[in-house]
């Protein structure tokens, strides 16, 4: 089963919601895990909140499965980084504040079951100047990236640490603006 040929996103995303439901349709040999990855990584980008919230829960039922299901742990292993660049840059500002709970989501799901990998992509991909904000100091970054990789247990601080990033990366930490935020 190959995803994007022909095909309608609205189409692709029910069948993203088919394998959150039914994991075990991850073992069929004819459906190509790595589209199905990578279609899910584009919704990530979608203007449309529902499709970025489905995505976002597609792949916090996905990556806790990556130990135990062959062709899925070889997927994330070999395309991951680039769902956390996604995740970082949607944290940077390419994604509403109203997510942020979501990609949080994903943030604790990598952490929790792909730390040695995390690790490494966290660490990598946040060296880049300008990513995933101009705004941000490399201490900035550095210090998101330990908070990050310290909490494997509470998904609630995550998911504050998340808020707070994502604040800092659009230069609205600690305007009023954010009061209630």
């Amino acid at each position: 089963m190959v995803l994007g040929a022909g095909r309608g996103w609205a189409y692709q995303l029910h069948i993203l919601q088919a394998l959150k439901r039914k994991p075990d349709l991850f073992l069929c040999e004819r459906l190509d895990v790595k589209a199905v990855f990578q279609c899910a990584v584009l919704a990530l980008k979608f203007p449309e909140a529902p499709t970025v919230k489905a995505s976002c829960g597609f792949f916090t039922e996905l990556l806790p499965r990556c130990g135990e299901v062959e062709p899925v742990g070889k997927v994330v292993q070999e395309d991951g980084r680039m769902l956390l660049i996604a995740v970082l840059e949607a944290i940077g500002g390419q994604a509403s504040r109203s997510l942020m709970d979501c990609f949080a989501d994903i943030l604790f799901a990598l952490n929790k079951h792909c730390f040695s990998l995390l690790s490494v992509w966290i660490k990598e991909a946040l060296q880049s100047p300008g990513f995933p904000s101009a705004r941000l100091s490399p201490e900035q970054k550095d210090t998101f990236s330990q908070q990050i990789l310290r909490e494997r247990v509470n998904k609630r601080r995550v998911k504050e640490m998340v808020k707070e990033f994502t604040l800092l990366c659009r230069g609205l930490h600690g305007t009023d603006y954010t009061a209630d935020y």
